[in-house]
């Protein structure tokens, strides 16, 4: 009995020992681009929350409404985004980590991908992955887009024309491949 006890707490400690699997998958810019629908650049005009029993009860999403410009199409967009939690105290459903609050600032500007989720009430504009909204601060007088670390589409800090460029040259890059089949 005693040898059997001790046998189910070694197998529940090795268990436990197991990394667990993080459940950010890292993309470049062109795999990030091949599933979003848009990329923009745009300045934050307002932000709201809205409580959703979507995809389970009680689930808190942030609406920001967004106007600037498509960095695939060069096209203006005028949009709303939202993405899964809140920086709202009242709201009582956080967002851990990303986007941070800085990243959705009223009246800031960022470079947000996103995509139309089929599945989604009302067909939204999601925020991928939540960390897809990159702020843009001035920095010796240019804007420049935040970068976020190894793994995401903007690994460092660059200037903001930079990423257009990049994103509309994927862009391009993209839409030829699909030519091409």
């Amino acid at each position: 009995m005693r040898l059997s006890k001790s046998v189910a707490v070694a197998l529940g400690l090795a268990l436990v020992a197991v990394p667990a699997i993080a459940s950010i998958k890292a993309m470049t810019l062109k795999e990030l681009m091949a599933i979003t629908t848009d990329a923009v650049d745009a300045k934050i005009v307002a932000k709201t929350t809205f409580k959703l029993d979507y995809p389970f009860e009680g689930a808190v999403y942030t609406r920001l409404s967004v106007e600037g410009t498509s960095l695939r199409t060069q096209e203006p967009v005028k949009t709303d985004i939202v993405f899964l939690g809140s920086h709202e105290p009242a709201d009582q459903f956080g967002t851990s980590e990303m986007p941070t609050m800085q990243d959705t600032r009223v009246a800031s500007e960022a470079v947000i991908f996103f995509a139309k989720d089929q599945d989604f009430p009302g067909r939204a504009n999601v925020a991928y992955g939540l960390h897809c909204v990159y702020r843009v601060e001035e920095a010796f007088g240019a804007p420049v887009v935040i970068g976020k670390g190894e793994g995401f589409a903007f690994t460092e800090n660059m200037k903001l024309a930079d990423v257009r460029g990049a994103v509309r040259a994927t862009h391009l890059e993209l839409a030829a491949e699909q030519a091409g089949k």
